[in-house]
């Protein structure tokens, strides 16, 4: 069984926790031997080194306070070392404070003060630093802290924003822009937090671990004291935060201030939430960071478990199979980034079953590398002539095939994007969001599942490209998506299908759960405010509604969900409007024991493949009473050299024959007999088998025995 994910990290916590005592020691000791040498640099260094490693990790294993306290110490010792001068007396005084309180947590290293809140007794109190100075013998009273008044206790309502993945930081003195920019930026779903003034903002930026700054540049301070105060904020880090400036000031001074200061875009106000939105999207790179996906098919399973260790350890998702047979199947189900193959395996080796994969056209741009230990170049080049994109030699050391194929797959999510991504909203394009549906209509239908669809259109959007202009609309458009994406899941289907029309997919979702969760985002949307040359504008959108199993076919489907949409229109629009033509009344489980007349005609030519005699002599009488011409054969692969003087249009194929791992025979029958419409027939007990299928390729499926010996069904 595969480990559970909370208790490894749970382990490497308790593991972790043994290990401080001996780390805060380690800090002590070369504190105390810096004192005796006098300050000299290199233990200096090492002492900083000490406590830069304690305040990197601290944190992550749910110790934020005591890494709070050595990253101050991190701090105060980098600007020592880099600025060359003598240790300033209160900058000695602070550091000293620092150590005197990891001095204290070594004393008390049992207690609960140190320990992360998932490994505390449950009768303790929640713990946190004290706030208040640690006394060290004949030296001043350090200033105290400052603090700012709207911060809260750093206690539930911080640990509550830490894990918000959406945390925003605003620090504005004008209240009124404050509260409407917070507004706004919560209709995208984010967690926002204001602040006024810009005392204690260091520690307001440790306690919260934002996403993203949001900072006005003017304040009471000074006409740069924003700026001033971010360029202190990042010096204290080791990775730059995001940060946006927004101001009424527009000269070149101010800007320069800003990129100088560590800032990475700048607003004049006032400020467009979309344009924000975008700039924060594209700072935090949220999209960007999901880890690559990369499938292995070596028969040496050894092998393929230590190329997971490798790529999984450099932050990538892999998984390994032995069998070649698996890959389609696992093709379907990983949706893998890029594959690796070896070139020799047994039952199929790795060219024929790049070739295999490069006949589907949706894995057409999948990257295919080959890792073998073949050495002939022929032989290589012959690979690669077969559409594989490099070939990498074993052995290979983990840093190597990280670096090779870290680098491709890379290229490739981004090739992928583009080709699939509407380039205005970042949305599904229109044929990428219907192929998308397809799958999920199937999926619907082979699980049982409820599935709507919603289309939803801008409301008079014309007169907003006449009125402000394609770039202003163009704004719009982007605010929405963003929209969606944000309050929608990441199982959801989001696509812009033309123009200003836009079509969700909802899996498992019902009518009534879909028209909610719509109307949330109308509403939102109409909340949200847009900038024209003209001033202020808002824009309201209309939607329909539909889904599964209300309707049977997806065309159905679509075409209810489009004239719920026009309904709304007629009612006034800025509303949702739910099909009500479909039957609920209709089963969900699809009755298969009949081929619709629309599949049979007399010039069909048939070809069944089935070595099952009940089966065959079924699918005989059937096709017999309707004058089809027929043929059979009892195995898949004798249908690889089945010629005739009339090519069958129509194959009739017993599940047994291409499922699990025969899938690929399923594929080749679909290459060997392109013009033909291949079904599976399956018994009834085996409709979930059976449906799977259809995924691989095949258009539909039968399910015996057939409806009183009848292929024609209703039309």
């Amino acid at each position: 069984m595969k480990p559970d994910p909370a208790e490894q990290f749970e382990a490497l916590r308790r593991r972790y926790a043994a290990q401080i005592s001996d780390r805060i020691q380690a800090i002590f000791d070369a504190w105390h031997r810096l004192e005796q040498s006098g300050w000299d640099n290199s233990i200096g260094t090492e002492t900083r080194q000490l406590a830069h490693r304690l305040a990197g990790s601290a944190a992550m294993f749910g110790f934020a306070d005591l890494g709070a306290v050595a990253r101050e110490i991190d701090i105060g010792l980098k600007e020592w070392l880099e600025n060359g001068r003598p240790l300033d007396a209160m900058v000695r005084h602070h550091l000293a404070q620092q150590i005197a309180l990891l001095q204290r947590m070594l004393r008390d290293g049992n207690a609960t003060a140190i320990l992360p809140p998932a490994l505390e007794p449950p009768s303790a109190a929640p713990s946190s630093l004290p706030s208040e100075a640690v006394p060290v013998p004949e030296s001043p009273p350090a200033p105290p802290l400052p603090t700012s008044p709207p911060l809260p206790p750093l206690t539930a309502a911080v640990q509550e924003a830490r894990s918000h993945p959406h945390s925003i930081i605003i620090v504005e003195d004008d209240q009124a822009f404050a509260a409407n920019l917070s507004e706004q930026l919560r209709l995208f779903n984010y967690d926002v937090h204001v602040f006024h003034d810009l005392e204690g903002l260091s520690t307001v930026v440790r306690a919260l671990n934002p996403a993203a700054i949001v900072m006005d540049v003017i304040f009471p301070n000074g006409d740069l004291a924003g700026i001033e105060a971010i360029a202190a904020v990042q010096r204290e880090r080791t990775t730059p935060l995001p940060v946006i400036f927004v101001s009424q000031r527009d000269d070149f001074a101010a800007r320069l201030a800003a990129v100088r200061s560590g800032g990475h875009a700048y607003f004049t106000k006032p400020v467009d939430a979309g344009r924000l939105i975008d700039a924060i999207d594209r700072l935090t790179g949220s999209e960007e960071n999901q880890p690559l996906r990369v499938l292995i098919v070596d028969d040496d399973a050894d092998f393929g478990q230590q190329c997971v260790q490798s790529l999984e350890a450099a932050g990538m998702i892999a998984r390994a199979i032995a069998d070649p047979r698996e890959t389609l199947e696992q093709l379907q189900a990983f949706q893998p980034d890029l594959v690796i193959l070896d070139m020799y395996m047994p039952l199929c080796n790795g060219k024929e079953l790049a070739s295999i994969i490069r006949q589907q056209d949706r894995y057409v741009a999948l990257p295919i590398v080959f890792l073998s230990a073949e050495t002939n170049r022929q032989q290589q080049q012959s690979a690669l002539s077969l559409g594989a994109d490099d070939f990498l030699a074993k052995p290979i050391s983990p840093s190597e095939l990280v670096a090779a194929i870290s680098a491709r797959a890379q290229r490739a999510r981004h090739i992928r994007r583009f080709l699939i991504r509407d380039s205005l909203t970042g949305l599904l394009n229109h044929q990428a969001v219907e192929e998308e549906l397809a799958r999920e209509f199937a999926r619907a239908e082979r699980l049982n599942q409820p599935l709507a669809i919603a289309i939803i259109d801008l409301d008079h959007f014309k007169r907003i490209n006449d009125s402000y202009g394609h770039v202003v609309g163009d704004q719009v458009l982007r605010s929405f998506a963003r929209l969606l994406q944000q309050r929608l899941r990441k199982s959801d289907l989001i696509g812009r299908h033309g123009g200003e029309e836009f079509l969700i997919a909802l899996p498992n979702t019902s009518l009534v759960e879909a028209r909610t969760l719509i109307d949330t985002v109308r509403s939102s949307f109409a909340a949200l405010r847009h900038y024209g040359p003209a001033g202020m504008f808002s824009v309201t959108l209309s939607a329909g509604i539909a889904g599964y199993p209300q309707h049977r076919s997806q065309i159905g489907m679509m075409q209810a969900a489009d004239q719920a949409l026009y309904q709304a229109k007629r009612e006034g629009r800025n509303r949702v409007v739910v099909d009500t033509t479909g039957q609920e009344s209709v089963p969900i489980v699809k009755e298969r024991s009949e081929i619709p007349s629309t599949v049979l005609a007399p010039t069909w030519r048939a070809l069944v493949i089935s070595a099952n005699g009940i089966q065959r002599r079924l699918l005989r009488q059937a096709l017999g009473a309707h004058g089809l011409m027929y043929d059979m054969i009892d195995n898949v692969e004798r249908a690889f050299t089945y010629e005739a003087p009339i090519p069958p249009n129509l194959l009739l194929v017993d599940m047994t024959q291409i499922e699990g791992q025969r899938t690929s025979h399923l594929v080749l029958l679909r290459e060997r007999f392109e013009q033909a419409r291949i079904i599976t027939v399956a018994p009834v007990a085996a409709e979930p088998r059976a449906a799977t299928t259809v995924a691989f390729g095949a258009d539909d499926y039968l399910l015996t025995p057939l409806a009183s010996g009848r292929l024609d069904g209703p039309t």
